[in-house]
């Protein structure tokens, strides 16, 4: 579900999966492919720009649950010991 919210509001996403840093990044990237956008000349520039945006909270998202994974292995091997 958040990989769906990703497409539609990158920033939004990645406030909710915890990553703030991320999303103030994200969000200045989709400010300005909104703003490209609006402009004619620059239009194609505004997509690029948020394609950006959206792979950057797509990797972002999944490079946080990976570490959680992670954390959570780690935490089962040693209270398994």
């Amino acid at each position: 579900m958040i990989y769906l919210l990703a497409v539609f509001c990158s920033p939004l996403a990645l406030l909710l999966a915890g990553r703030p840093i991320s999303a103030l990044f994200n969000l200045i990237l989709y400010i300005l492919a909104i703003a490209f956008w609006i402009t004619i000349i620059f239009f194609h520039a505004g997509f690029v720009l948020w394609a950006i945006a959206f792979i950057h909270a797509v990797l972002a998202i999944n490079n946080d649950r990976e570490e959680r994974r992670a954390r959570r292995i780690v935490a089962a091997m040693r209270g398994h010991q």
